[in-house]
């Protein structure tokens, strides 16, 4: 997917309502007391944004004051996954995989360098992880961001790393463009992408890419504990499944 260029001129004030959107975003909620702390903004330019915005519908107001986003985002973002094809072909093959599996497995696609966490379907023996619908994560410390680099123009790699850089997320993330070169060539080599804790400690995932018409539409992960993916009998049947997957949404993408 291309990559954005920066405004040549900016409108201040949608940056702004924009801001404190994402502000009320990470405090789960704020009172304006707690956003006059965060928005750097005068009291009442922060009073007309909020009022605004709540006007809109985009923000609502608990009784004791607290602005929360509105569901108004969940229909815009339901209306914005419905635009991928690969999300309507593969509904069907992530239910099944996930019922194989008995693990978490997600649809994942690219939006401007990030990969984003497009759906999801639960095994009965699924575990809760930090990963939600919607999160925009770092592609180089997932299975499936990697995967999806690994099958992408090298020109579009270093556009990622460029805009995004390789920041450490734990320990084992990647850090430099050696190692992800290195890397995304194994995947390339061996058709699919492993993450051993490398976004969040304990968990492991494996990762196929879903490549259809000389692009590269997403990849599908199987997200477990990394104790279960360590096990060589388990790893190898997983990728099984997620190879698999990737390989029938393939082919719904092509044919259908």
């Amino acid at each position: 997917m291309e990559q954005p260029s920066p405004p040549k001129r900016t409108i201040n004030g949608a940056m702004r309502a924009f801001d404190v959107v994402a502000t009320v975003r990470e405090l789960d909620g704020a009172t304006f007391t707690e956003l006059t702390a965060e928005v750097d903004v005068s009291e009442s330019t922060l009073y007309d944004y909020l009022t605004t915005l709540t006007y809109l519908g985009y923000l609502s107001k608990d009784d004791d004051g607290t602005y929360r986003l509105s569901l108004q985002f969940f229909d815009l973002g339901a209306s914005a996954r419905e635009r991928f094809p690969v999300y309507q072909q593969s509904r069907a093959t992530l239910s099944e995989t996930a019922a194989e599996s008995g693990a978490a497995v997600w649809l994942m696609v690219e939006e401007a360098g990030r990969a984003v966490y497009l759906a999801r379907e639960l095994g009965e023996r699924s575990v809760e992880t930090h990963e939600r619908l919607g999160k925009h994560e770092y592609m180089h410390c997932l299975a499936s961001g990697k995967a999806m680099l690994a099958f992408a123009p090298e020109s579009h790699v270093d556009e990622v790393v460029e805009r995004h850089g390789l920041p450490e997320r734990t320990p084992e993330s990647i850090t430099t463009r050696e190692e992800l070169d290195a890397e995304l060539d194994r995947i390339r080599s061996q058709g699919y992408a492993m993450n051993e804790h490398e976004t969040a400690e304990g968990v492991s995932a494996v990762a196929a890419p879903i490549t259809a018409n000389e692009r590269v539409h997403g990849a599908v992960a199987i997200a477990e504990p990394t104790a279960r993916m360590q096990n060589d009998d388990h790893r190898e049947r997983m990728i099984e499944l997620v190879t698999t997957a990737s390989n029938e949404i393939e082919l719904k993408l092509t044919y259908e």
